[in-house]
């Protein structure tokens, strides 16, 4: 065996063209700042790279494929340096394997390091070699599908040809590259010598649709992108370089595939509806797209060099269909169950798919599954036939089963009980089936999906079962996909006081801003464990993939600990120390300046995130209304005795000349986060800015800060009343060195961001250094802790006196006052009282500002329109 390690590779090392073989000035990658790289530079990175990797022996690299070019670039020189690259499944599901296939070389973030200090690699690899694929939902030790290089290369240009891909092609990274769909996409432009367009974003993002309407041509899908783009109706209007939707990954509806085809006959644009298996390296058939509005039921012909025949001597088979068996150049060598697999050359010279299919003609239809079959009370029963009956009635279903009966997960229909669903399902499954109503189990909830957007059939199976009383126990108290999904989605339905949650959304996209992230952030971690840092911008569905394989345990004991965001306890520890402050129970000031950096910091992700200025502008004007309507009220409140005045009530105490005026400036923090939201979604709806945040957003919040400063040091030092340190001029470089911490991506970053902002902090309050210290303390906070464990019992305590912050500020003073006169001087009773009565304004205001932000500015536009930034 040891002379497999110099034997000579067999076919084209990579998907990579052979310099001169493509022109090189034409675009190979856009990133997503839209930088271009052409297919010569492309070239000459991977060849530099690759040179720096050949050595004597191949080795095995785990490679995390994210949409970037030093990724790709870094991924391409593995193959072109004759090693074998394993590609990582998203999440948890990448330490298991991890765990069975040790491998030779790490490869992420575009960086390649050794895994170990040994001169030999750790496996025999076949020269044939090059790719391995975890098979869809692997767990536990994983199965991989060994890939060839000839199996690349070849399934590549059969693809191309297959959609008539030319040059001026433009691919988009819609699909994650660790999926062997996303993975083709970029093979098959490459290799003859068109581009690929990069981006992480959801097909839900306006972002997404930019760089679609940028150049790009063909965009690949699952059908539940397109059950995702119906919801929006993206698809409904012009995509004018679109040219032609792949779609794979499972079959579509025939009604979903007619009128999705219809609309793109409407806009100039195909719908090509596809078959393929990681086995068969990608794509396995074709429909042409003139034919899918007359045929949508086929996938197609086979692609160029492969071959179809149906096996029905197969017991399911009923005589017309049967399995389809395939034999050709993208055919696997086979599955790896154990590392000495990775010696073996070919193992299978046919695939038989396990799929049922018929010939219409010279198409192909998929009928069904062989192991998609139960037999309930003697009765066989295709499950993919009574999915098919549900989704003829409009329903997205996934049913499962065995002896005992038929399970069915289906998606909740929009305005209808789910009760009404539910009994809706039963009636049609068991029609369908030919069975009674009492051997259909029906849950009704979001069906759990892997993280390629395929339905997850066993985490359905298990939310059925969670449904049921008689289930055993242990079983439904494990944390598994499904019931963490079930509890996320009641977690955010509470918080977000929506009907339903969509997993596939992020916490931003389903409405989520600085005033509902506290709880959000609390009950998540309940359930999920310690949240990554950009958690607010990750779908649902990717946290729940993501968390450790117990974050929450659900049995009868009780966690102990909870890890909370730092930017949350800063919150919470600011109202208390602003209250007892003023209640002179201590002297600890500084807490509504911190307040002001943990302000901007929430803005920067939750607002200014949002994709398009007029999305921007509908978030900042959510925040204002939340923000504003509680001040108008208790400052309506303190008019009846003199207290406050009108420009408190309209926010402009400011421009009243009242700022030295101890009690009219009390407000002075609400006035100034105001403005400073205004004139941070002002500037970024400057298309130069606009652009510049979008490709990096530190850039723009640096050189705010820097404004920021510039204009603090500058009035201070004309004018050192304490007063002028509560206006917006002299305060704003606090609110933008939270928006440069919230989008610093790096520790250098992170630091840089940290010594601007204590810069300023020096002698701020020249009277009063502890004070500055507090400032200082609070900034580093934010910068240096994502997050702080804390017993769970203190949890909810904190959670709320964070949400509740705002409506402390607002309340103390008017608690205060009265306590003193009418009750008490004691400071301790009076902090409390003024804590507990700004909860209290929080628990009854939340619920009506919510509905009053969404009559008077709805999450989305009534018309989704991807916005655009004028050149």
């Amino acid at each position: 065996m040891q002379e497999l390690r110099t034997l000579t590779r067999r076919g084209a090392p990579s998907p990579l063209p052979a310099a001169g073989r493509v022109d090189p000035a034409r675009p190979a990658l856009i990133a997503p700042d839209g930088a271009v790289v052409d297919h010569g530079t492309l070239r000459s990175r991977v060849d530099a790279v690759a040179s720096g990797l050949r050595t004597g022996d191949r080795r095995l690299a785990h490679i995390e494929l994210g949409a970037t070019v030093d990724d790709i670039v870094a991924y391409l020189a593995v193959l072109e340096a004759g090693h074998v690259a394993l590609l990582l499944p998203p999440g948890h599901a990448a330490d298991a394997v991890r765990r069975a296939w040790p491998a030779d070389l790490d490869v992420r973030a575009g960086r390649i390091d050794p895994l170990h200090d040994g001169d030999a690699p750790r496996h025999l690899l076949h020269p044939d070699l090059a790719l391995l694929l975890s098979t869809s939902g692997s767990t536990g030790s994983p199965k991989l599908v060994r890939l060839s290089h000839a199996n690349l290369t070849s399934n590549a240009h059969a693809i191309a040809a297959a959609l008539g891909l030319s040059a001026g092609d433009r691919g988009v990274t819609s699909l994650p590259l660790h999926y062997c769909f996303g993975l083709s996409v970029l093979h098959s432009h490459l290799a003859i010598g068109a581009s690929v367009a990069l981006t992480d974003r959801s097909i839900l993002d306006a972002g997404f649709w930019d760089t679609v309407d940028d150049g790009v041509t063909t965009l690949a899908v699952v059908p539940h992108m397109i059950e995702l783009a119906e919801t929006t109706g993206v698809l409904e209007r012009p995509h004018p370089s679109l040219r032609l939707i792949t779609q794979a990954g499972g079959r579509m509806a025939e009604d979903r595939v007619r009128r999705t085809a219809e609309l793109g006959a409407a806009h100039g644009w195909g719908l090509s509806v596809m078959y393929g298996q990681s086995e068969a390296t990608a794509r396995i058939a074709v429909q042409d797209p003139g034919a899918t509005l007359t045929s949508p039921s086929t996938v197609g012909r086979p692609v160029p060099g492969t071959q179809l025949r149906l096996d029905r001597d197969v017991p399911e088979s009923d005589g017309i269909s049967g399995e389809i068996v395939v034999t050709g150049p993208g055919v696997m060598l086979g599955y790896a169950e154990h590392p000495d697999d990775l010696a073996l050359g070919r193992m299978v010279t046919e695939l038989r798919t396990g799929d049922l299919g018929v010939l219409d003609g010279d198409r192909l239809r998929i009928v069904g599954r062989r192991a998609g079959f139960v037999k309930v009370l003697g009765l066989r029963i295709d499950l993919a036939r009574v999915e098919a009956a549900l989704e003829r009635q409009g329903l997205v279903a996934c049913v499962t089963g065995d002896d005992g009966g038929l399970r069915v997960a289906a998606e909740p229909v929009p305005g209808e009980p789910r009760d009404t669903t539910a009994s809706r399902v039963r009636r049609l499954a068991a029609e369908a089936a030919g069975l009674g109503v009492g051997h259909v189990r029906v849950a009704v909830a979001p069906l759990a999906r892997l993280a390629n957007g395929k339905v997850d059939r066993a985490g359905c199976d298990v939310l059925v079962r969670a449904t049921d009383p008689e289930e055993c126990a242990d079983s439904r108290q494990r944390i598994d996909s499904p019931g963490a999904a079930v509890r996320v989605a009641a977690a955010l339905r509470d918080v977000l006081g929506v009907g339903d949650v969509d997993l596939d959304r992020s916490f931003v996209a389903l409405g989520g801003d600085s005033l509902t992230h506290v709880q959000a952030a609390a009950r998540l971690s309940a359930v999920l464990g310690d949240l990554p840092a950009d958690w607010h911008h990750r779908p649902l569905r990717e946290l729940i993939d993501s968390a450790p394989t117990a974050p929450a345990s659900t049995t009868s004991r009780p966690r102990r600990w909870q890890r909370l965001e730092a930017s949350v306890i800063l919150r919470a520890i600011a109202a208390v120390i602003i209250c007892g402050s003023h209640a002179e129970l201590f002297r600890i000031l500084g807490g509504a300046h911190t307040l002001m950096a943990v302000a901007g910091y929430s803005t920067a992700l939750f607002g200014l995130s949002a994709a398009g200025v007029a999305a921007r502008w509908r978030s900042g004007t959510r925040l204002l209304i939340g923000v504003a309507v509680p001040t108008a009220v208790t400052a309506l409140i303190g008019m009846t005795y003199g207290r406050y005045g009108w420009g408190n009530v309209f926010l402009v105490n400011w421009a009243t000349g009242n700022i030295a005026t101890a009690r009219r400036n009390e407000l002075w923090f609400v006035d100034v986060l105001v403005l400073c939201v205004l004139l941070a979604t002002a500037l970024l709806s400057v298309p130069a800015l606009a652009r510049r945040w979008l490709a990096d957003p530190w850039r723009v919040a640096v050189a705010l800060l820097v404004a920021g400063l510039v204009s603090r040091f500058a009035i201070l030092s004309v004018d050192h009343d304490s007063p002028m340190r509560g206006i917006m001029p002299t305060v704003f470089w606090l609110f933008a060195a939270g928006m440069a911490l919230a989008v610093a991506r790096t520790r250098r970053r992170t630091e840089l961001t940290l010594a601007l902002a204590l810069l300023g902090t020096l002698g701020y309050f020249p009277d009063d250094p502890a004070r500055n210290a507090v400032i200082a303390g609070g900034i580093a906070v934010l910068a240096l802790v994502r997050s702080v464990p804390l017993p769970s019992l203190v949890v909810p305590l904190v959670t709320v006196l964070a949400a509740a912050s705002l409506h402390i500020y607002l309340i103390q003073f008017h608690v205060l006052t009265l306590m003193s006169r009418t009750v008490t001087d004691d400071s301790l009773a009076r902090t409390l009282a003024a804590l507990a009565a700004g909860v209290i304004l929080w628990r009854l205001t939340a619920g009506p500002i919510s509905r009053l932000q969404d009559l008077l500015v709805p999450l989305r536009s009534p018309h989704p329109t991807p916005e655009r930034i004028a050149p």
